[in-house]
């Protein structure tokens, strides 16, 4: 029987251990110790990063580079207007694409440079053109991109293809060539050579072009894009240390009065409350691709810990007592019983994401993959739908959760759904929650006055929140670049190396439902391994530890949001 190449690989992966998998995996990237000590090239100090990195900084860094490259030798640009803050375009008249070419080569990619930077060349339908076709034909080149290579000190890069600054080349028109829309383009207009529509504009007339290089080679909006969205985004997130001897006293005690028939035991699973420091992983991963929040609040069971901020202006410690309506009901061991309570905390902006600590960032991103330009919220649904039972205390407490959530929205609204969400940063709508609140409070007293996941539990701001906001009209369904991982699967280890990988996902998610006692420790490996391979370089929501003080001796001081290229 004839197999393709595809599924002959498929049949063959089938056949392998997961641990042959990995060691084959690593081989192909020459992840193995041994490549590594042959493959791997001393970092330049140029462009080791060894305090905090923000690839917003970073992203303003390479596009100021590329613009003082182009000044210098005297090379006409503009730059377009743009969305969001990555991936910038600047535009070069094609009459000048030799000169173009060459500022850059001189200015960023000469063997004396002091960053690291990659070009890529493509012609107008966004085929790679390799240097040698490029310089037989220079009129074959429709853009250049320029990525700044930031590396990590133990050899991982942080940046990603989204903060290269594009310089395209477009033609200058002769008289009467037609437009699109039936007009005739002004001679001398700059018209887009790439064949795509992604930009803000896909010609530039002579008047506007001059004005734009009068005023700084900026070509501005005559007002803030409606798709840019202007109002604050916070972040929320929700902690605890399973390890404390204090808390764990009051939660054994308290689950020592659980009706255990009415419980689904990964409800009460010690490995519910493990702490493997995810949050600083993701408190890292935050700030190296979402620096654009204002303000994080982490709510806690009077607890901190011991390597937070707790100094930091951007960040603030929330006790469970400073947001339950109902303190007596406390303490609480009940992610749902927390979540509902979230909306209360003081100062907290109208938009906010609620993320758990098992989230995190993996490329530059904007508010507005969370919500729209004209301040809706935005969901992602998951593509496994729910069972039509009802139910039960069968039902893993998620999927309880979720099914309570239908039947809520059956009895309000009259309608129904059949997925529920995905594991991501869940945009909230302060103002809808306190809405439903004011509406349902039985619900929400009902579900903050559970000590531990229950069949009767609501997810308010993971689950609930969305169906609701959707229902009137102050959600959308967005779109999310996301992957969840299992962490009791058996090829772990490869999964991770591949998420480690990808410059295509948004967030990904580490999670488990139940961890046998036996795996504990190779899990904890696993993950600790790649928290410190993808997320090395520490935060400034961190305390300096003895490690990273030594590590930055000699580095002087620097602005928290700056890239630190040394």
């Amino acid at each position: 029987m004839w197999l393709s190449p595809k599924a002959a690989r498929s049949a063959i992966a089938r056949r392998l251990t997961p641990k042959l998998k990995l060691r084959i995996s690593k081989l192909r990237h020459g992840e193995l110790a041994w490549q590594r000590s042959i493959n791997t090239r001393p970092i330049r100090p140029a462009h080791r990063i060894n305090d905090v990195y923000d690839a917003r900084s970073a992203q303003a860094s390479s596009l100021a580079d590329v613009r003082r490259a182009l000044e210098q030798f005297e090379v006409d640009f503009v730059e377009l207007p743009e969305p969001s803050a990555f991936t910038p375009f600047v535009v070069v008249p094609a009459a000048q694409t030799e000169a173009a070419l060459s500022a850059i080569a001189r200015g960023l990619l000469a063997p004396n440079a002091e960053e690291s930077w990659s070009l890529k060349l493509l012609d107008s339908a966004g085929v790679s053109v390799s240097p040698g076709q490029g310089e037989k034909d220079p009129s074959r080149i429709a853009a250049a991109r320029c990525l700044r290579h930031c590396v990590a000190f133990n050899g991982r890069e942080l940046s990603t293809p989204r903060e290269a600054v594009t310089v395209e080349f477009w033609d200058r028109l002769e008289p009467d060539v037609p437009r699109a829309d039936g007009a005739v383009h002004l001679p001398g207009t700059l018209r887009r050579k790439l064949t795509g529509h992604d930009l803000s504009l896909d010609y530039i007339e002579p008047a506007v072009w001059q004005h734009a290089l009068t005023n700084g080679s900026l070509l501005r909006l005559p007002a803030p894009h409606l798709k840019v969205l202007h109002e604050p985004v916070d972040i929320v997130y929700t902690w605890v240390d399973g390890a404390d001897p204090a808390w764990l006293r009051r939660m054994r005690n308290a689950r020592g009065q659980v009706d255990l028939n009415f419980t689904e035991p990964s409800a009460l699973a010690d490995s519910r409350f493990t702490n493997r420091d995810e949050l600083k992983y993701s408190l890292r991963s935050l700030e190296y691709y979402a620096s654009w929040a204002r303000h994080i609040f982490i709510v806690t069971d009077d607890q901190v810990p011991p390597w937070l901020n707790v100094s930091h202006p951007q960040l603030t410690v929330v006790d469970h007592r400073d947001i339950f309506t109902d303190p007596t009901v406390l303490p609480v061991f009940n992610s749902h019983a927390i979540e509902s309570q979230l909306h209360h905390i003081a100062g907290l902006s109208d938009r906010y994401l609620y993320l758990n600590d098992d989230c995190f960032f993996l490329r530059p991103s904007d508010p507005e993959l969370f919500y729209t330009g004209s301040g809706l919220a935005k969901h992602f649904p998951s593509v496994v739908p729910l069972d039509i039972d009802g139910w039960s205390p069968r039902d893993l407490p998620i999927i309880s959760a979720a099914k309570q959530g239908r039947d809520y929205l059956l009895d309000k609204y009259g309608r129904t759904v059949t997925h529920r969400f995905k594991h991501t940063p869940h945009a909230q709508l302060r103002p809808v929650l306190e809405a439903m609140e004011r509406e349902e409070p039985a619900l929400f007293a009902q579900v903050a006055a559970s000590p531990f996941r229950s069949p009767i539990d609501f997810s308010i701001p993971s689950s609930l929140h969305h169906f609701d906001a959707y229902a009137r009209g102050k959600s959308v369904e967005g779109d999310i670049g996301y992957q969840f991982v299992d962490l009791s699967r058996e090829d772990l280890e490869l999964q991770l190396g591949r998420i480690a990988r990808r410059t295509d996902l948004d967030v990904c998610c580490l999670n488990e439902t139940y961890i046998p006692q036996e795996k504990q420790a190779s899990i904890e490996t696993a993950v600790r391994s790649f928290f410190d391979d993808r997320f090395p370089v520490p935060s400034s929501f961190e305390l300096p530890s003895p490690d990273r003080s030594s590590q930055l001796a000699g580095t002087g001081s620097r602005d928290r949001t700056a890239v630190d290229v040394v």
